[in-house]
């Protein structure tokens, strides 16, 4: 069973390997450079204007290692034909999943360690921490993942997956009373507490006591695998995810929004980009960076021109929509003007645009609330919303139009 693992874990790596060199190109390793520096040179800087015993600060820590012990989930790399092919070496599952736990503790643990020392300057500016402070936190988080991990385990054997739920639920709740008494109380009693913890989470959720379910397993590893490769669909085709069609009623206040009573190019260009996940998820995650990116960069120069373009490539994802329609041959008989069509998708590209800009300056305010950098950012953002309304998007419909 340990041979087993081990190859399907050189698999899992070749597989990972082949997205990691599409995803992680050049183009992108120095925007995650800069968005990093970006980050770090903003943390840098908030930090000296911080004083100790801030009454929220602590609080934020026990939200962060709370959140940090979700951080890294268990990686059994089990197949859906497992149940019938290893179904015979049920018993010596027990090695399969000490392996995997192994495994699985390896990564999480690198990952917390890594949220740890993001944290740590924080820690260290608001609190007074001793070195025999520190190490217990690290010793913590560190316990903390472990029991999450064993509690996983847990979820997947027949013994305890009638009471999944109970489990999820102890998965936030234990980490949370861990980090209450590490930050309200004192470290070193946290240590004591996550220890015992521990002990008794060992006991019960030992892989030598649990009996795998195959339906249990397989799903978990069927979730956890289908969000890794909904991270690389975006960036690149992944065949494994197929996209789901359901309802969304909390979309139906913005379609009307969105759309001009009358004008049924109205109605579907509004209803096209909610239900066109690749235009509006990538609208979605711009929006979301870019504002991430204004409220964390303190330098006003820079923080200016990054808004612009954030606006800018948020705007030019938005011109596939024109004309997304065009291989439906319903559309083509409707009885609406081509210019009343042209006029409807500039509407939308104007109130779509200015909303997102909008969102952009409210961030660029920042944690100190810089007036002048959002008065700065204001200005350069109608500026540029009326250039790209009366210009650019102008000049690009009636190109598109033509080629249409």
């Amino acid at each position: 069973m340990s041979n087993l693992f081990n190859k399907r874990r050189q698999r899992h790596f070749m597989m990972l390997l082949k997205y990691w060199r599409l995803v992680f190109n050049d183009h992108f390793v120095i925007a995650l450079f800069f968005l990093f520096g970006a980050l770090a040179y903003g943390y840098a800087q908030w930090l000296p204007q911080l004083g100790p015993h801030l009454w929220w600060s602590r609080w934020l820590l026990v939200a962060w290692f709370t959140v940090l012990a979700q951080v890294g989930r268990l990686a059994t790399l089990v197949e859906r034909p497992d149940p019938v092919f290893l179904l015979p070496m049920v018993g010596h599952m027990q090695r399969y999943l000490r392996q995997a736990g192994r495994y699985s503790l390896a990564l999480g643990e690198l990952m917390t360690l890594a949220g740890a020392f993001v944290a740590l300057p924080f820690a260290l500016t608001t609190e007074r921490l001793t070195m025999v402070d520190v190490v217990s936190i690290f010793l913590v988080a560190m316990l903390a993942k472990d029991s999450w991990l064993r509690l996983a385990q847990g979820m997947i054997s027949q013994q305890w997956g009638q009471r999944r739920q109970w489990l999820h639920l102890a998965q936030w709740l234990l980490p949370l009373v861990v980090a209450m008494v590490t930050w309200l109380v004192n470290p070193l009693w946290g240590l004591v507490l996550v220890i015992a913890i521990g002990a008794n989470v060992d006991y019960f959720f030992s892989p030598t006591k649990l009996t795998i379910d195959w339906r249990a397993a397989v799903k978990m590893e069927d979730d956890r695998m289908y969000s890794v490769y909904r991270f690389f669909n975006l960036f690149t085709d992944v065949p494994k995810v197929q996209g789901n069609v359901k309802r969304r009623p909390w979309a139906n206040g913005l379609i009307r929004r969105l759309t001009v009573p009358g004008h049924p190019w109205s109605y579907l260009y509004a209803r096209g980009l909610l239900r066109n996940t690749d235009i509006s998820g990538i609208v979605i995650r711009l929006t979301l960076l870019a504002m991430v990116v204004a409220f964390v960069v303190p330098i006003t120069w820079l923080n200016s021109a990054l808004v612009v373009l954030f606006i800018y490539l948020i705007a030019s994802q938005l011109m596939p929509l024109f004309d997304q329609f065009d291989g439906n041959v319903f559309t083509h008989l409707y009885p609406v003007p081509f210019a009343q069509r042209r006029a409807d998708f500039s509407r939308l590209l104007v109130r779509v645009t200015a909303l997102v800009a909008a969102l952009i300056i409210l961030a660029s305010l920042g944690m100190i609330l810089n007036w002048r950098q959002f008065g700065v950012n204001l200005v350069l953002a109608v500026i540029e919303v009326v250039l790209l309304t009366r210009l650019y998007f102008r000049a690009r419909i009636k190109k598109l139009s033509e080629e249409s």
